[in-house]
């Protein structure tokens, strides 16, 4: 069990999530509740609870987010960037096993649930994530029933005045802050920027023939001589990734952007084209972390992808589609890498890596309206080093 909760408290005690075996409180159970501004996460597989309980308090008024992890009688906790808190339910069950409704924020009858979850009243202030091994539960297809419950209005992205995304984009909460998902033909922070539909024959919409890689640094900063322009720079640790661009292609397989280090089991980004399907990948240190996106690319038309890492979260949107979402391990928050960045393959992928075959081909197709970061990427200005590159109408 992976399951990350980001919420704001105003009170000092209080419910965040129960989900039981049995109607009657009896069994197995999970909780996490408040009390007295004090996280515990408590576990119960059959022989008595294990209770994990944070050392420092929880800010009122505050967002602040926990994850939580089960594996067997093991469990652990962290609040926020703080250090993990551990914990062992008794011998010697292993399984949790839960067939009751899971309730989040309160509970029907307090009285029902598992004594040793010591819990008895709701919780007083607004959880804006529940996420199950990165699949948000909080959404409308989830919800059986909600009671007393309200938009919480002291959210950029929930302010009665309207949320600060432009041009029709989604408006995603990160905790105190926001990201806008933009639709197909605009970017930018808040969606700001209109992209400039170029011609077939352009070279800023660059042909990839599979043998054709391309390096640049992987961060874009902006210049204090002049704020608007870019400017390229390696970055070596990053808490966050974000990546836009559109590619048509007919391929099945290749490795369209690739960021990391060459050594064994080492920290990557990447996004691909697996069996026709785009994957964004990345893995910081535990295991990778694999997002695959529903919608075919390989139609040869111009699709906008939108790739995003915010610390272990991360997020991938093809077209149209709603963003598919994961997240990694409880563990490293950022992306340990070589300062490189490259476009269309990989000419000799790292050792030891378990890498999909779909990595060791090139990308066979066309890009263009690349942005990292938040600027734009300029394919010929911009490249470390120039190979023979070709407008899209070569290809």
């Amino acid at each position: 069990m992976a399951l990350d909760v980001v919420f704001l408290a105003r009170g000092p005690s209080g419910l965040l999530l129960y989900n039981g075996q049995k109607t009657d409180g009896r069994g197995d159970f999970v909780s996490l509740a408040l009390r007295d501004r004090h996280l515990e996460f408590r576990y119960d597989l059959g022989k008595g609870a294990a209770v994990l309980r944070s050392e420092e308090p929880v800010a009122l008024g505050a967002w602040t987010r926990v994850s939580l992890e089960r594996n067997g009688r093991k469990g652990a906790m962290r609040v926020g960037d703080g250090p993990r808190v551990l914990g062992e339910s008794p011998v010697p069950h292993t399984v949790l096993n839960l067939k009751e409704p899971l309730y989040v924020g309160g509970a029907p009858d307090f009285s029902r649930l598992a004594r040793a979850a010591a819990v008895s009243s709701g919780f007083d202030g607004a959880i804006q994530l529940v996420s199950l091994k990165g699949h948000q539960l909080l959404t409308q297809e989830h919800v059986v029933r909600a009671v007393d419950v309200s938009s919480f209005a002291d959210h950029p992205c929930t302010q009665a005045s309207g949320h600060p995304c432009l041009n029709g984009a989604s408006c995603v909460p990160r905790e105190g802050s926001y990201e806008c998902l933009c639709p197909g033909g605009f970017s930018g922070l808040h969606c700001e920027k209109g992209l400039i539909e170029k011609s077939a024959g352009d070279m800023d919409a660059l042909a990839f023939d599979g043998r054709t890689y391309i390096e640049y640094l992987n961060a874009v900063t902006e210049s204090p001589e002049a704020p608007d322009s870019g400017a390229l720079h390696g970055e070596k640790a990053l808490q966050n990734n974000h990546f836009e661009l559109s590619l048509r292609t007919e391929a099945t397989q290749g490795l369209v952007l690739w960021s990391g280090k060459a050594t064994e089991r080492a920290d990557y980004v990447a996004l691909a084209i697996v069996d026709g399907h785009l994957q964004l990948t990345y893995d910081l240190g535990s295991q990778p972390v694999v997002l695959r996106s529903t919608v075919p690319v390989n139609t040869n038309r111009w699709l906008r992808v939108r790739a995003h890492r915010e610390q272990r979260e991360g997020s991938l949107q093809v077209g149209n589609e709603a963003p598919v979402t994961g997240s990694s391990p409880l563990g490293a928050t950022q992306l340990d890498t070589d300062g490189a960045l490259w476009l269309g393959g990989l000419e000799k992928l790292p050792v030891g890596q378990a890498l999909p075959k779909a990595y060791g081909t090139g990308f066979v197709g066309c890009l263009r309206d690349v942005v990292v970061g938040q600027r734009p990427l300029h394919l010929l200005e911009d490249a470390v080093a120039r190979p023979a590159l070709r407008p899209c109408s070569a290809l």
